[in-house]
């Protein structure tokens, strides 16, 4: 396994005219899943874990990485480890420290200079570290923490060019229409919006809340401008149905047996996603 930071794949995806599929991972599972999808496929893949995650689960930062770290040496693959979704600055700095090489500094529960101010100092400290940072403007709808339901905000466009300029910041997380989580309506990406964001933004563009975006959407998006798309929640779904029908079929199976189906169902669905990203 080859670890690099985030531009070096988004780079090489701007290059491409294509996305990296970003996989959310917590487990031994997921790790190897998201790395055997990439060998198989022959494509990068983003793996990233957010704090809320990682509490969960009560692995530390640095757990994380020996984990990714370990795993990597079994397979032939360019990959990041991302901080998904940090909404305090200490956890980027925490897990900068601990060897991630990517981190999200969420601040879309603070006002917008707020969000330029914290975005700044994550940054400043990322950077000196080798380190990719993105960054979220506007506001992206539901939780994957919660069933509560949030409808977000969309970004406004003449808050980019400032934001990219005072922040320095690497890629941009951005709302237009898109939600975490299952989407209780069809999703209506606004591409007239997209189109006017990237007009402004010379960095490369993120969009959260694959799961439930169709595939021609999320493949128009790619062709204006999106370089990173975000999946977890369908994924980590086929994980769950795949153990649960295991044991289903056989109720004298033993754990071992069901998470290694549950994990080649979750492959599968993170094999169809890399499909996509090449429009």
């Amino acid at each position: 396994m080859e670890l690099v930071n985030m531009m070096t794949l988004l780079n090489e995806a701007t290059d491409d005219h294509k996305a990296v599929a970003a996989i959310n991972v917590s487990n031994m599972e997921t790790i190897m899943g998201v790395m055997e999808a990439s060998e198989k496929t022959g494509q990068s893949v983003i793996m990233q874990i957010a704090p809320v995650q990682l509490e969960a689960h009560g692995i530390t930062y640095e757990q994380i990485v020996s984990m990714i770290k370990l795993f990597g040496k079994s397979y032939q693959i360019k990959t990041c480890i991302h901080l998904d979704h940090a909404m305090a600055i200490d956890d980027c700095f925490k897990a900068i420290d601990a060897g991630f090489t990517s981190v999200m500094y969420d601040g879309t529960l603070v006002d917008f200079e707020t969000n330029m101010a914290h975005t700044k100092k994550v940054v400043d400290y990322a950077h000196g570290h080798g380190v990719t940072v993105e960054a979220e403007l506007g506001k992206v709808g539901g939780s994957e923490a919660s069933e509560d339901e949030d409808m977000g905000y969309k970004t406004r466009p003449e808050d980019v060019a400032v934001f990219v300029e005072r922040t320095g910041v690497d890629c941009l997380a951005v709302a237009i229409g898109n939600a975490h989580g299952f989407y209780t309506l069809e999703p209506q990406l606004d591409f007239a919006l997209l189109h006017a964001i990237k007009d402004v933004a010379d960095i490369p563009l993120v969009l959260h809340g694959g799961t439930g975006i169709s595939v021609a959407d999320i493949q128009q998006a790619i062709q204006m401008g999106i370089r990173k798309v975000n999946f977890f929640t369908e994924i980590d779904r086929a994980y769950v149905k795949g153990f649960v029908e295991a044991y289903e079929e056989n109720k004298k199976i033993y754990m071992m047996h069901a998470s290694e189906k549950a994990r080649q169902a979750m492959m599968q669905e993170i094999i169809n996603k890399i499909g996509w990203m090449r429009p």
